[in-house]
């Protein structure tokens, strides 16, 4: 059935009726629909509206009572008892309307005897009432004999068959209020279509001043109420004749920023159709004015007066203006799919072209690797031949030839050590890149440490008549360092301010303390670096300028290995430069100590034995020291 009990019964009358039986018998009852939905209740157990109906877990058993009650079958019953799953006694009569059942009127909670108190004690702990409470709202459930039960349910039954028959009759006058309102539709209909005869017999006897009348009323009305349509509708809309605008709704003059879409009127169309599409414009609008078909929707882009650019999707058919044919234009603003759609092209291509770089890098990486390897084992072994020769000519020729041979073998060396400095590099770089390169942390006296690798250099550079010197405002600093790297960084940074220093120049090495961290700064009084190139000295592969290295190279690698090194003991280095006048840079560690793991510790004897070998691989790319020519 199409209805459902709350639209056959008034519940608000029936309401007050069950409560003054209530107050008279004491007697509780309850009304469900045919889904188990309850639509009146009155003296209802506080055991079940305090306890029962609001507990999580009992509730669920309550929900499944009703649903079972609505679901009872009955046959020649004139009602039924059902116990609720929470133990308490119900009694029902079905509502029965024309056959379907609608719902069910229950008279209940109640008991036939007194109640089983370790039960319900039971029950109260299991879903955690309050004991006292619950136990004293349980010996207030009534108890009723079976005979008041029946002679309630005597009172039950006819009240249900009462509401079947209210339920009937309401539903009767439904159907026939339904079926009057359908007479009264013919009967209406008819008397349009008899009314419509007698205006066309009307019609016929007024004949064509009449006739015209009515079509000229018509007209205006249809024209009025298109032109109403038009002007509210969203997309813009422009009636064009012989390119001429003769009529434009406030939607097109919003789109163009127009104050008062009359204003454009007698304005010609290609006014607001940006240059690039003028002759597809052009095409379109002889397209449709030929007459094959409307015009399939196409993209173009439109100028505002504020030279904005707006993009549409536009469309137009050929229609009857005025006594006339006119093109008809409809087109949506699709500015904002169109920036979205090219920002969408924008990401793509940038992602691929991340992951295009991504691949090189892993390409390029790859190769320095490889190349440095197999560079290394080929300049080892040189290196390994040319001392084996030194040391075979040492005790076998003159002075002369000796001196000439081992001018000839400096050079073969250096040029071994600017290979193995750059093999080094590189190796370093693709393990940094990699994240593969550890460090080795030692707790060493940073102020010691540079101190030495300052002073070893010293000597070295001598014969270019440039002074080292080195200065600190603390004696003791101890700070976590790998001693190896600190050194490759110091000497790089001496390395390049010896290079850029002119002969009878001056380097300064200074260590000193600001707040948490220990500061290095390396200046020199050489030639300096433009003020343009400051950006990109820590670039990889960058040189400040070629013309600059004349008497030296350089592969572009060492200042971007001295950054990495710096930025893995999680410092800093900047620099500070004017051009003609010097360079400084400066070297920013954190002071923080490493836990001393005995795998950790240096060897400094070893690291003595190395420290000459290191500052002639780092100073190798230096021509006309120690007499080399």
């Amino acid at each position: 059935m199409k209805y459902k009990l709350v639209d056959l019964i008034d519940i608000e009358r029936f309401q007050k009726l069950m409560k003054e039986f209530y107050n008279i018998t004491k007697i509780p009852h309850g009304l469900l629909d045919a889904e188990g939905n309850i639509l009146s209740g009155i003296g209802w157990q506080d055991v079940c509206t305090k306890f029962h109906r609001i507990n999580e877990k009992s509730a669920i058993r309550c929900k499944e009572s009703d649903q079972t009650i609505s679901k009872l079958e009955f046959s020649k019953e004139r009602f039924k008892l059902y116990k609720c799953k929470n133990g308490l006694m119900e009694a029902s009569v079905p509502i029965i309307v024309e056959g379907d059942y609608m719902g069910m009127l229950c008279l209940g909670q109640f008991l036939f005897e007194e109640p089983d108190m370790q039960f319900f004690r039971n029950q109260a702990e299991e879903f955690g009432y309050d004991v006292d409470r619950y136990m004293e709202a349980v010996s207030r459930i009534p108890i009723f004999t079976k005979e008041k039960v029946d002679a309630s349910m005597a009172y039950f039954f006819q009240l249900a068959d009462m509401l079947s028959s209210m339920g009937l009759d309401r539903l009767k006058q439904k159907e026939t209020q339904k079926l009057l309102i359908k007479v009264n539709e013919k009967l209406e209909e008819r008397v349009a279509k008899r009314t419509e005869k007698l205006a066309i017999a009307n019609n016929r006897l007024q004949k064509d001043i009449i006739k015209r009348r009515i079509i000229e009323r018509r007209l205006n009305e249809s024209k009025e109420k298109y032109r109403s349509l038009i002007e509210i509708i969203p997309d813009s809309i422009i009636v064009v004749k012989k390119g001429t605008i003769i009529f434009a709704n406030p939607a097109f003059a919003k789109l163009v920023g127009v104050d008062d879409y009359r204003d454009l009127i007698g304005r010609k169309r290609l006014e607001f159709i940006h240059q690039d599409d003028h002759n597809f414009a052009k095409k379109c609008a002889k397209y449709v004015e030929a007459g094959r078909q409307d015009l399939p929707i196409v993209e173009e882009k439109l100028v505002g007066i504020d030279g904005r650019i707006i993009h549409i999707e536009a469309t137009g058919r050929l229609v009857p203006y005025e006594g006339e044919t006119a093109i008809i234009a409809v087109g949506r603003d699709i500015t904002e799919r169109k920036r979205v759609e090219r920002l969408q092209k924008e990401i793509e291509e940038e992602q691929k072209a991340l992951k295009e770089e991504r691949e090189y890098d892993t390409l390029k990486r790859e190769f320095f690797a490889n190349l440095s390897h197999e560079f290394r084992t080929p300049l080892n072994l040189i290196h390994g031949t040319i001392q084996l020769f030194e040391q075979d000519i040492k005790d076998r020729l003159s002075n002369d030839e000796r001196l000439l041979i081992n001018r000839r073998m400096k050079v073969l060396k250096q040029n071994t050590y600017r290979l193995l400095r750059l093999s080094n590099n590189l190796l370093d770089i693709t393990r940094i890149d990699s994240g593969y390169f550890q460090l080795k942390l030692d707790n060493r006296n940073i102020v010691s440490l540079v101190e030495d690798i300052t002073m070893s250099v010293a000597e070295y550079i001598k014969s270019k008549n440039i002074k080292v010197l080195f200065d600190t405002d603390i004696e003791v600093s101890v700070i976590a360092v790998d001693p190896n790297l600190l050194e490759r960084i110091i000497l790089n940074l001496l390395s390049n301010a010896v290079k850029f220093s002119k002969v009878g120049g001056e380097i300064l090495v200074k260590v000193y303390s600001k707040d948490k961290h220990i500061l290095i700064s390396v200046r020199d009084k050489g030639i300096g670096i433009p003020e343009d190139k400051l950006q990109i000295i820590f670039d990889r592969f960058r040189q400040v300028n070629k013309s600059l290295t004349r008497n030296h190279e350089g592969s572009g690698i060492g200042l971007s290995l001295v950054k990495s090194l710096v930025e893995l003991h999680n410092g800093e280095v900047s620099v500070k430069s004017q051009y003609r006048k010097g360079s400084e840079f400066i070297i920013k560690l954190p002071k923080v100590q490493a836990y001393r793991d005995i795998e950790n510790f240096f060897d400094i004897n070893d690291t003595k034995k190395n420290m000459i070998e290191l500052i002639d691989i780092e100073f190798s790319d230096i021509y006309m020291l120690n007499g080399i020519g």
